[in-house]
């Protein structure tokens, strides 16, 4: 038993059941502040000045910051293209949806939350770790300039990656639609997605811009903990669906008796491969395939081995 395995037991019923659905809400509501910021309607910048993960005016009492900075903005919605970006918003957050639902159904309420939860904690302990590591080394006086260039630029863009990262580790051959005309399987749109952080993690060394390497870094470290702990596999309810998968699979394979007519040899089951009964090979077992279309039998050698009839 793992040490998830161990916190599932112990907290069972610790979790937001379908919290995908909070978190699209979550940023949604964002979107909609960023846009109210950019319009100027209030004549300062509510997020950045009273929402953001600003550590001197939170051990200035403002801890409130420490849940609220989650409704940080997109920074690329609102521009020239603000109507496409509207929509691929829209888009992402469709997508995103269905994909925390695929994972929470797999695993479970408990270890999505874990999974997720975890990587917000990850990025709050790495920002107020970047924080003091800073104000430290440059003086107490630069405190509230540290305070505000990192709260306006933590955001969970890198945690909601690893979203689709996990997606991909626990569904490789799930299927997109790529600008929905090109087929493409997750597994590779994940390895596209690891090329990215790697590129914009050496970008950003490159450059200077170590905190956005800290976030890569900080999401990056939840998702191998994760499955290096919890090995990413189902939880509680995940298992329970996978033994009555089990269970069904076995329902539907186990022998039956046809007639021996058709078989020359007038033996009972035939291998729809290899061509041979229980009277050929008494050592074989055979079984009906519940992933052809169609009564199907094949012998143990060729069970697990042969292609799917469609």
């Amino acid at each position: 038993m793992n040490f998830i395995d161990k916190l599932e037991r112990r907290f069972p019923r610790f979790g937001i059941p379908n919290l995908m659905k909070y978190v699209i809400c979550v940023n949604i509501a964002g979107a909609v502040l960023g846009l109210i910021d950019m319009s100027g309607v209030f004549g300062v910048q509510v997020y950045a000045n009273y929402l953001s993960l600003d550590f001197n005016q939170i051990f200035h009492g403002q801890v409130w910051r420490l849940i609220t900075f989650v409704l940080y903005p997109p920074t690329d919605l609102v521009g020239r293209n603000m109507m496409i970006n509207l929509i691929w918003f829209a888009i992402w957050a469709l997508v995103y949806y269905h994909l925390g639902l695929a994972l929470e159904k797999i695993w479970g309420t408990f270890r999505f939350n874990l999974f997720y939860f975890f990587g917000v904690f990850l990025v709050v302990l790495a920002s107020l770790g970047f924080y003091l590591f800073n104000v430290i080394q440059y003086g107490d006086y630069t405190a509230e300039l540290f305070g505000y260039m990192i709260g306006g630029a933590t955001t969970l863009e890198f945690v909601n990656e690893t979203v689709f990262l996990a997606y991909a580790m626990m569904f490789p051959n799930a299927m997109f639609l790529m600008y929905f005309i090109i087929p493409v399987k997750a597994k590779w749109l994940g390895w596209i997605s690891i090329a990215l952080l790697g590129y914009q993690f050496v970008r950003g060394i490159v450059d200077g811009a170590y905190y956005g390497v800290v976030l890569i870094v900080a999401a990056v470290i939840n998702l191998l903990i994760f499955f290096f702990f919890g090995r990413g596999k189902p939880g509680a309810a995940g298992q329970y669906r996978e033994r009555k998968r089990r269970q069904e699979f076995h329902r539907r394979t186990r022998p039956v008796e046809p007639s021996s007519a058709g078989n020359p040899n007038g033996g009972r089951h035939r291998c729809a491969i290899c061509g041979r009964t229980e009277i050929d090979a008494p050592h074989l077992e055979f079984r009906y395939c519940s992933r052809c279309n169609g009564n199907y039998e094949y012998c143990s050698d060729h069970l697990f081995s042969h292609e799917h009839v469609k």
